[in-house]
C-alpha cells in the first residue's frame, strides 16, 4: 500500500518549497495601504510567461508601493495552491486547479483537500488552442479525422479541453490516433511528425520559435452552433470563444478564435478585505507601468478581466472594486451567490461524504461518486448569459457594465 500523507504533512511538504527572493527589493515609494507589507505569492516556474507577468507586477508594485512580495514555484498545480491553504502563501496565479480544489473534485478529492474556500482576485484573460503547420493540410478541428493527436501526460485539465475541442469538430478521442507527450515536448513532436497538431497558449518564446521555422495555423474555434459548444460545459467550465490577434503565427490584422480562459490571482476566502482591496486598487493604478514589460502583462488591465465564465466566487473586496469600475452586472451577482451557496453545501456535506467514502480501494471510485453527489444533490448554477453560443445576451449593470 502506498504511503498517504496525511493533511498536516502535506501541507508541511509545500511550505518547504523554495522561495524565491527576486522581486523581494525594496526601492523606496509609499507604504502599502492596508494589509501585510510581507506578501508570498505561488506561482509556475521560473522563465515561463506566467510567472514572467507575475514578476512584473510584484517587482512594479514593490517600488511603487514598498510592498516585499516573493514568488513561490512550483511545477504542479498541487505544489502552488498547498501553500497557499497552509498560509505560507497569500495569493496564487493557478492554473485550473483553482477551479477542481474548490470543488474538491479529481486529485482534491481526498482526506489532504476536500473542497475548499478559494476567491478570485485578478483574471487577465488568455488565449489558448491547438495549431497545425500550415503544410499539413489540416484547416479545421474535422480534418484532425484519423491524425496524431496529442494526449498530454499529467494533464488532466488540458486533455479535458482537448476533448472538448474534438467534440467542436464533431469528433470523438475515438476518431484521432492518441499520442502520449509531454506538454513541453510537444513542439519537438510536431516537428518530427509524432503529432500532427498540439495545444499551446498564443504567446511564448517556444511557439513564436516554432512559427518563425515552421509557418503555422490555428484552428478556429467560433462561430459554431449550440450544438458544436455542447460538451464544453461539462469538460472545461471555465473557458469560453475568444478572439485574439498578435498571436505566433498571426500576420498584422489577422485574427483567430481558439479558447479563453484566466489563469488567475486566487485567495483563501478568509484574506482580508482590506488587503484585497488596496492590492487590487495598486494593480490597477501601477498597470501602465508594467503592461509593457512581457507579451501579455496588458492583458491584466482592468478592463480586460475575464468576468464570464465565473466557476468560483470573487474576493468581496474585488466584487467591490469591479462595482466600482462598471464592470458588475445583476448576473454577475446571481452567479456569485449561488456559487458561494454551492459553497457551503459542499463543505456542509464533505465530512460525512468522505467518512463514508476513505476506505475505497480505487480512489476514482470516490471522485466519481463525489461529482454525481453533487449532481443529484446540489441545484444546477444559474447561466451568465453570452458565455458559449446559444445563450442570450449580456446584461447591462446598473452602472453600465456588461458582461
Amino acid at each position: 500500500m502506498p504511503r498517504t500523507l496525511n493533511r498536516r504533512a502535506l501541507l508541511a511538504a509545500a511550505a518547504s518549497l523554495p522561495v524565491l527572493a527576486g522581486v523581494a527589493g525594496c526601492s523606496g515609494g509609499s507604504k502599502a495601504a492596508g494589509g501585510s507589507q510581507q506578501l508570498v505569492w505561488s506561482t509556475y516556474g521560473v522563465g515561463t510567461g506566467t510567472y514572467n507577468d507575475l514578476a512584473a507586477v510584484a517587482n512594479t508594485l514593490t517600488q511603487k508601493t514598498g510592498r516585499q512580495i516573493r514568488l513561490m514555484t512550483s511545477d504542479t498545480g498541487i505544489g502552488r495552491l498547498a501553500p497557499l491553504i497552509n498560509g505560507t502563501a497569500q495569493y496564487s496565479r493557478t492554473g485550473d486547479e483553482y477551479y477542481y480544489a474548490f470543488e474538491g473534485n479529481d486529485e482534491y478529492c481526498s482526506e489532504q483537500w476536500g473542497p475548499q474556500a478559494l476567491r478570485l482576485v485578478w483574471t487577465p484573460p488568455g488565449n489558448y488552442g491547438v495549431l497545425v503547420r500550415k503544410d499539413s493540410g489540416i484547416e479545421t478541428v474535422a480534418d484532425l479525422k484519423g491524425k496524431k493527436f496529442p494526449k498530454l501526460i499529467a494533464s488532466t485539465s488540458i486533455n479535458r479541453k482537448m476533448e472538448a475541442i474534438l467534440n467542436f469538430g464533431g469528433l470523438t478521442g475515438k476518431d484521432v490516433q492518441m499520442v502520449d507527450v509531454t506538454y513541453s515536448g510537444q513542439i519537438e513532436a510536431l516537428k518530427t511528425g509524432q503529432i500532427d497538431t498540439l495545444y499551446q497558449n498564443v504567446v511564448g518564446a517556444n511557439v513564436s520559435e516554432l512559427a518563425s521555422q515552421y509557418p503555422i495555423r490555428w484552428l478556429n474555434l467560433g462561430g459554431g452552433t449550440p450544438s458544436q459548444y455542447a460538451s464544453w460545459k461539462e469538460l472545461a467550465p471555465m473557458v469560453k470563444p475568444g478572439e485574439f490577434s498578435k498571436g505566433a503565427g498571426l500576420a498584422k490584422g489577422e485574427t483567430a478564435v481558439n479558447m479563453q480562459y484566466t489563469i488567475p490571482v486566487v485567495a483563501r476566502a478568509d484574506r482580508p478585505a482590506e488587503e484585497v482591496a488596496a492590492l487590487v486598487a495598486d494593480m490597477d493604478r501601477y498597470y501602465p507601468d508594467y503592461k509593457d514589460t512581457t507579451p501579455d502583462a496588458h492583458r491584466f488591465g482592468t478592463d480586460q478581466i475575464q468576468l464570464t465564465p465565473l466557476v468560483i466566487p470573487f474576493h468581496d473586496a474585488m466584487v467591490e472594486f469591479l462595482t466600482s469600475k462598471g464592470r458588475w452586472s445583476k448576473d454577475l451577482q446571481t452567479r456569485q451567490d449561488a456559487l458561494l451557496e454551492r459553497e457551503r453545501r459542499m463543505h456542509e456535506a464533505w465530512p460525512a461524504f468522505w467518512q463514508d467514502h476513505k476506505d475505497r480501494e480505487d480512489p476514482k471510485s470516490a471522485r466519481k461518486e463525489w461529482v454525481d453527489w453533487k449532481k443529484a444533490n446540489l441545484p444546477e448554477l444559474p447561466d451568465t448569459p453570452g458565455t458559449l453560443p446559444g445563450q442570450t445576451s449580456p446584461t447591462t449593470s446598473p452602472s453600465g457594465g456588461t458582461e
